[in-house]
């Protein structure tokens, strides 16, 4: 007998906004000391987690959408994991179903590229520093949007507003002209 390893549940989407909030924060931390390629991918994971929260709350939806019963099992028992594979098609089922967050799903695979190929020519889309820096930006702020968006009541204050610290730094310094 199979048994379920996570309890998906209010607590669980709970855990993971704090999640995404917390590697936000990360994110931006690694940036300021010069870990870009590791703050891409704290970028990267905050929008997972991000997903993963959205997969649970609008399940019913989702299997409402899925196109056969195989893909219905997979929403129940593997979507809330957010497989990397598997991002684009979850941000589209979500689009489908009135939550739009597939700009941020594709600036953050962006990013988990950048983060695994830096700047090597023929396997990343970037090739300078100042673009990765506004699309890790724009990750930061559209994660932090789509939480207050669709989770008000789990606001994670203090983290919440470490990130806006961060942010304005980022704004004051010049290093972001978005």
């Amino acid at each position: 007998m199979e048994k379920d390893l996570y309890i998906v549940d209010r607590d669980y989407v709970e855990a993971r906004l704090i999640e995404s909030l917390s590697d936000l924060f990360l994110s931006l931390t690694l940036w300021k000391e010069g870990y870009t390629r590791n703050s891409a991918g704290k970028a990267f994971s905050a929008v997972r987690a991000l997903l993963s929260a959205l997969i649970v709350v609008n399940e019913d939806k989702l299997l409402n959408l899925a196109k056969d019963d195989k893909e219905k099992e997979w929403v129940k028992k593997k979507a809330h994991t957010v497989p990397t594979h598997s991002m684009y098609a979850l941000a589209h089922m979500l689009k489908e179903a009135g939550i739009n967050v597939l700009d941020l799903v594709n600036y953050a695979l962006n990013l988990h590229e950048y983060q695994y190929n830096g700047f090597e020519p023929g396997f990343s889309r970037y090739s300078r520093r100042e673009d990765v820096l506004k699309d890790l930006l724009t990750v930061v702020m559209g994660t932090k949007r789509a939480i207050n968006t669709y989770f008000p009541e789990f606001e994670v204050k203090e983290v919440s507003e470490k990130i806006d610290s961060l942010l304005n730094q980022f704004m004051m310094s010049g290093n972001y002209r978005g």
